[in-house]
């Protein structure tokens, strides 16, 4: 619900003689300044429309989006037409929908939903429509072609809901999955997208009504509006965690159409008639947990713990690794660049068999997916990866890719650098507000890598959104295959020192440095090789990998005496 710091003054406001609003005599606003500051609102609301009930709040400066997170609102009260934007602006001036997740998902389009959920009646706004009329026309505008909202392919749809909206949200979901009615395909395309939800205090079981009677403990337009609903809700509810259950399975994921609750953690305060103050909590941790995978005590009353003022949030915190989880657990390997007969794909596919990578990597991040690395690894045939050489110069390469791999993000478990002590761009190029901190499978670390890789992979937007090494774990892979495959400055790629493709120098043949693992320990980091125990580690991971994949693991496996490239 959208609070008004009056509201319940104007809801038993009434009209003075000389036409203007009373607010039980603590306000009087003439009606041609309510006029103009409502049109100053209309106006800047249109800026950003797409239809009648949707509006946008962040999406990509250029190309497409790869991701929608859809925003639903509470109730609100007179003067608040714009809640689809005022719902999610903290105590800042930030809508931080746009300024905190449209830096953590740059490729996102972050929508926001209006509806007719006001709690009054009077000349310019009507009374609440009912859920399921809510959730039919919402259905009709998300299906529009300038909208399309979740029926693009490969594109996962989030939804984060507040008190009310949380079951605008399930009415949606319910309407969507209904049989026999029009835009069945549209319909199932659009499940099929759906991820997960956050839910902001949803009154699952009833609210506390009897905080906003008045002092007679006379009903008002609040509860005479909600009352109806309770009946509705209650159905709601259940049908909504019998969809999920079918989702699931239909899906066959633990991790996706799952549900983040955060409840309002102080009491709401209310101004009744008569300067009488009341206050308690709208809604309780028993009405907010039914039916959700995670819950969490949100900061503020009912109208604030959906309002969150910094990153350093824990709850914010939560919320975003929540989506970032759902969001990876809804991607697919795109068909078009990986072919299901692609017989180079089936020869990786050889060589490290699906089971074969669970297994090595039995406690690994589930956004390092193994569809996602065959799809990368094909992608770097053209620069040889994997063709031209015998089949145990192959297994031997992918073996030590794997090793290091497993040291530098523990196992895979890792998508980026833990508290790193700085954005890691000393100089130019660099954009503000980014840090290019060690992502991915080999922890790409560096501006310049970044950009390198960028141009490398065919994604110029790299340097700009150095986060979508965390985001898709295609372009994770990939940055690794590019630093393995790519000759760094003075040094030889790792690719070429594995395949024997490359020969060493008199001036190498003198520092030690010749073809073999412990060579490619050296181009990665080549403070390894003083730290002992660190080379260590890589060799008998490399070691074990070679078992795994029944190959010797060759000469010059250590880089002991190796002097470091200069």
């Amino acid at each position: 619900m959208v609070q008004n710091s009056g509201y319940m003054n104007v809801i038993t406001g009434v009209r003075s003689s000389d036409g203007s609003l009373k607010t039980d005599g603590l306000n009087e606003v003439p009606e041609e300044k309510v006029s103009d500051a409502l049109a100053t609102e209309t106006a800047s609301m249109f800026a950003n429309r797409i239809n009648d009930e949707l509006f946008v709040l962040y999406e990509p400066s250029y190309g497409p989006y790869d991701m929608e997170i859809i925003f639903v609102h509470d109730l609100y009260t007179e003067g608040s037409e714009d809640a689809w934007k005022t719902t999610w602006t903290n105590d800042d001036g930030t809508c931080w929908p746009r300024e905190f997740l449209g830096k953590k998902f740059p490729r996102a389009r972050i929508l926001s939903v209006s509806y007719d959920a006001c709690v009054i009646t009077n000349s310019t706004q009507g009374r609440m429509n009912s859920l399921f009329t809510i959730a039919e026309n919402l259905m009709v505008n998300f299906f529009l072609p300038r909208s399309k909202v979740g029926l693009t392919s490969n594109c996962p749809v989030l939804f984060v809901g507040h008190g009310l909206g949380c079951f605008v949200i399930k009415n949606l979901m319910l309407k969507a999955s209904e049989q026999f009615a029009e835009n069945e395909e549209k319909r199932r395309k659009f499940l099929e997208n759906v991820g997960g939800f956050v839910f902001y205090s949803p009154f699952n079981s009833g609210v506390k009504w009897d905080l906003y009677a008045n002092e007679s403990g006379q009903s008002n337009t609040l509860t005479d509006c909600l009352r109806p609903h309770s009946a509705e809700l209650s159905r709601l509810n259940e049908a909504f965690a019998s969809l999920r259950r079918r989702m699931k399975e239909r899906r066959k994921s633990r991790f996706l159409w799952t549900v983040l609750t955060i409840c309002e953690s102080h009491q709401t305060s209310s101004r009744k008639p008569g300067s009488l103050q009341r206050s308690g909590t709208f809604v309780t941790e028993g009405t907010a947990r039914f039916d959700c995978e995670l819950f969490r005590y949100g900061v503020g009353d009912h109208f604030n713990v959906c309002k969150h003022q910094s990153t350093a949030n824990v709850n914010y915190q939560c919320m975003e690794d929540w989506l970032d989880s759902i969001l990876t657990n809804s991607r697919k390997p795109s068909r078009n660049s990986m072919p299901n007969f692609d017989p180079t794909a089936e020869n990786f596919k050889a060589i490290l068999p699906r089971k074969l990578f669970l297994k090595l990597f039995p406690k690994k991040n589930p956004f390092y997916e193994y569809a996602a690395f065959i799809e990368a690894a094909v992608t770097f045939v053209p620069q040889g990866f994997g063709v031209d050489v015998s089949e145990d110069d192959q297994k031997r390469e992918i073996a030590a890719l794997l090793a290091h791999f497993d040291h530098e993000s523990c196992g895979l478990r890792h998508k980026e650098q833990c508290c790193p002590p700085s954005t890691h761009c000393p100089e130019g190029p660099c954009h503000p507000c980014k840090s290019y901190h060690g992502r991915g499978p080999l922890q790409l670390c560096g501006n310049h890598n970044y950009k390198l890789c960028g141009e490398g992979i065919g994604d110029d937007s790299l340097l700009s959104f150095p986060e979508k090494l965390s985001q898709d774990p295609v372009i994770a892979f990939k940055s690794a295959l590019w630093f393995w495959c790519t000759p760094q400055w003075n040094k030889p790629s790792c690719h070429s020192v594995m395949t024997g493709k490359w020969t060493p120098t008199s001036t190498d043949v003198e520092a030690s440095r010749l073809p073999g693992f412990g060579l490619t320990i050296n181009i990665i980091n080549r403070i390894d090789c003083v730290e002992r125990d660190s080379a260590h580690a890589r060799v008998e991971k490399y070691k074990f990998f070679c078992e795994r994949l029944a190959v010797h693991p060759g000469e010059n496996i250590d880089c002991r005496y190796q002097k470091p490239f200069l």
